[in-house]
């Protein structure tokens, strides 16, 4: 495998390619990280422009309030090892209905893919999809609750693992185009 270790394009500022913060949709795609077939999967570089689940496997919807959904990475630098990034997702389970707790329970023991749109889409309209934990997964590093704080919600970070790094801050999302793609983040990328 060759090593690419050079810049290789310009990095440009446009007025016209404004950045945004933020998640859109106050959802997001969760999927098992096993229930991804890597095999029929097609990736080049930071795009995905096929997530394609087992048979039979889906991902689930996560929904919050107002913007109480993030993602990011951080650059995560290593002497020993491969240098990289690690990625986090938070958020909150709503209530602390019976429910909620099952999820935790079923997030504590995971591990996981998130699939989110962020607020940025670019020009084209084409950067909207990102994918956090995709060569590793993310794990379930912190929960709270407390029956006084955060409407007594359950808050948790999904993050990369201790030891483990991803190439990039995070992968882009798109199919053949934009349609394209939101029909199959609709559908929680389900196989039939």
């Amino acid at each position: 495998m060759a090593c690419n270790n050079k810049l290789t394009d310009d990095i440009l500022q446009s007025c016209d390619d404004a950045p945004k913060k933020g998640l859109k949709g106050s959802s997001a795609v969760i999927i098992n990280y096993d229930d991804i077939d890597f095999s029929n999967t097609t990736a080049s570089g930071a795009t995905v422009s096929a997530l394609t689940l087992a048979s039979g496997k889906t991902g689930y919807k996560l929904e919050w309030f107002k913007e109480l959904g993030s993602a990011g990475a951080v650059y995560a630098p290593n002497s020993e090892d491969i240098d990289g990034f690690t990625a986090s997702f938070a958020s909150r389970l709503s209530t602390n209905s019976t429910e909620n707790a099952e999820r935790a329970k079923e997030i504590k023991d995971g591990l996981f893919v998130m699939v989110v749109r962020t607020k940025y889409a670019g020009l084209d309209g084409l950067d909207e999809f990102k994918i956090y934990g995709y060569e590793n997964g993310l794990r379930l590093s912190e929960m709270t609750h407390n029956t006084n704080e955060n409407s007594a919600g359950l808050v948790f970070t999904l993050s990369t693992e201790e030891g483990a790094v991803e190439q990039y801050p995070y992968m882009t999302f798109l199919e053949s185009d934009y349609a394209t793609s939101k029909a199959s983040y609709d559908a929680l990328f389900a196989e039939a």
